[in-house]
């Protein structure tokens, strides 16, 4: 078995343990829920470096 196929095998456990690991956590939809409340400053628009509320697009 090739070194690249060792690795591969590897990723995908670690994935399926993951996935395994997200279904069987009872609060996962709480955690979905919190990410994004109304006081995480993440939450906001986009905006620029001066806070000016922003597109993105270029001026």
């Amino acid at each position: 078995m090739g070194n690249g196929k060792k690795k591969q095998m590897a990723a995908d456990q670690e994935q399926a343990r993951k996935r395994d690991e997200r279904q069987l956590s009872p609060d996962w939809a709480d955690e979905a829920a919190n990410a994004r409340t109304a006081d995480d400053p993440r939450a906001r628009a986009p905006h620029d470096r001066t806070g000016t509320p922003s597109t993105g697009a270029a001026r």
